[in-house]
């Protein structure tokens, strides 16, 4: 504000928390600046670490899912100890009145003949590494925590990339449902608090520290991960609420509880750093399904196939890769059965391979019952990248339409071959048949001098015997070998047979015999 004192002279009011600068005159006031409105999700994606959980309760269910063999009657997956217990079942189950951690002869009471499965960690594992491969898509930092299910992301730098919060986690569940299972998800700025709340399903997703402290108060002492016995003691003192515990000294907490329980509420809220490793995929991925009863139909297999191939399509997106041939292993009882497809050029869809691998399976007579299947990847290729590939057109581009692929697909790789230059000059040895993962194909080269003076034929036979042709017409001579020891000196004609074909024979100088080379086009 300006005034004018009785002497003439300007002065300016600043207002409170305003900084004054004088230099021998009237005093001028420097106001603070305008800050933007603070934005939570801003912040995290300029550098804030905001931590994303994946929690997989059901991941056992969803990994028979993954086979094709769930089974709409009662089935119960039970933990190996010495009194066996139910660690998980499906809605039939559930709806009986089964819960995980009843015993199992509680649950086979209740249940009339239901299907039992063995609980498996190895798989668990394999399911969890596969899916974190999946989820490197999201963000470069990821973790797998196969002893509680769940999977770690730090996504506070890939906010901006997928706008926001909300789209980040719509595009993670979609992802991780379209693959066949069932996450629960939870958002939080510390890992520990991420895990709780997706342990919860909570709908909350605390950015800062004040929200976190917020959403975490209201929630009961027993969600906790402590020990029985220390929740008890937290109990006895009047505690019921994580609230009431953060109200409390930590001095106080240690003295009496030791450091554990003060260092859970710091990682909580995010005043003591948690490491999280990184999960590294494998350069070349595989994905595997062990089948729980054996398979002897070809049909079965498509489901369970089609279900590795949508994995390996969110793999190869993650790691920003294609692929042009896979190997399928059909797992049997001491044997396997071992299949290759290429392709024509290189692509990661999984309808499109699809349907190469069920045109390849049709014509399969299964040698034993399969016990599951591997899907294995010999060579990953960069996305962008377009090597060139079999029977490109003259104009150098390619065959999109997939015929030749799928008709490699139902015949075998050895069926559909093409020529490739060998750069001999004798024509019987100029070129031979070779698939096009053998040899790269070559870009098309200008005829030799020695084409250009007899010609080329149609098709190429190796040289054989042939009369004395009648009325011919003569192209040229062609001698070369001699630094092999197989010195050759042509004289190449044209000639018509009885069947009226054109014939490209020669005569050797040395025998003078003539000799049929091929049929002239």
């Amino acid at each position: 504000m300006k005034t004018r004192d009785d002497q003439g002279h300007t002065s300016v009011r600043s207002s409170p928390g305003a900084r004054r600068a004088s230099v021998g005159g009237p005093q001028l006031a420097l106001l603070p600046p305008v800050l933007p409105e603070r934005n939570p999700e801003t912040e995290s994606a300029s550098g804030q670490a905001l931590w994303l959980a994946v929690d997989l309760p059901h991941l056992a269910l969803d990994a028979l899912v993954q086979t094709g063999s769930m089974a709409s009657k009662p089935l119960i997956i039970t933990e190996d100890s010495a009194r066996p217990r139910v660690h998980d079942a499906n809605r039939s189950a559930r709806q009986a009145g089964v819960r995980p951690g009843m015993a199992l002869a509680d649950a086979l009471a209740v249940l009339n003949a239901p299907i039992v499965r063995d609980y498996e960690p190895e798989i668990i594992r394999q399911h969890l590494q596969t899916l974190a491969s999946v989820l490197l898509q999201f963000t470069d930092h990821v973790c797998p925590e196969p002893g509680e299910r769940r999977i770690l992301l730090e996504v506070g730098r890939s906010l901006r990339l997928f706008r926001g919060t909300a789209a980040l986690e719509a595009r993670v569940r979609d992802t991780l449902r379209q693959l066949g299972y069932t996450p629960r998800i939870g958002i939080a700025r510390t890992p520990a608090a991420a895990r709780l709340l997706a342990h919860l399903r909570h709908p909350a997703r605390p950015l800062a520290r004040d929200a976190l402290r917020r959403t975490l108060s209201p929630l009961p002492l027993t969600v906790l991960p402590l020990p029985a016995a220390d929740i008890t003691a937290l109990h006895g003192i009047g505690l019921e609420r994580i609230g009431e515990l953060l109200r409390l000294p930590r001095n106080d907490l240690t003295l009496r509880y030791g450091t554990r329980l003060p260092e859970l509420i710091d990682r909580l809220l995010g005043d003591r750093p948690e490491p999280v490793p990184r999960f590294r995929p494998p350069e070349t991925p595989a994905f595997q399904l062990d089948f729980d009863q054996e398979v002897n139909a070809i049909g079965a297999l498509r489901f369970p196939l089609k279900r590795l191939l949508l994995q390996l399509e969110q793999t190869l997106r993650a790691g920003n890769h294609h692929i042009q041939g896979l190997e399928l292993q059909l797992r049997h009882r001491g044997t396997t059965t071992r299949l290759t497809l290429e392709r024509s050029q290189p692509g990661s869809r999984a309808e499109e391979w699809l349907e190469l691998w069920n045109i390849r399976l049709s014509r399969l007579e299964l040698p034993a019952p399969v016990r599951g299947l591997r899907l294995a990847v010999p060579c990953l290729l960069p996305a962008g990248a377009d090597p060139a590939g079999l029977f490109n057109s003259r104009d150098g581009t390619r065959d999109d339409s997939g015929f030749l692929t799928r008709l490699r697909a139902r015949l075998g790789d050895d069926a559909v071959l093409r020529f490739a230059p060998t750069l001999q000059p004798l024509p019987e040895e100029a070129q031979e048949a070779c698939s096009p993962e053998t040899f790269p194909a070559l870009t098309s080269a200008g005829a030799t001098p020695a084409q250009r003076v007899v010609g080329a034929s149609l098709w190429l036979c190796p040289p054989q015997p042939s009369p004395p042709p009648g009325p011919l017409e003569w192209l040229g001579r062609l001698e070369g070998g001699w630094w092999t020891g197989n010195d050759q000196r042509r004289d190449y004609a044209v000639t018509t047979d009885r069947q009226g074909r054109l014939c490209w024979v020669f005569r050797d100088l040395r025998s003078g015999q003539w000799q049929l080379q091929g049929f002239w086009g």
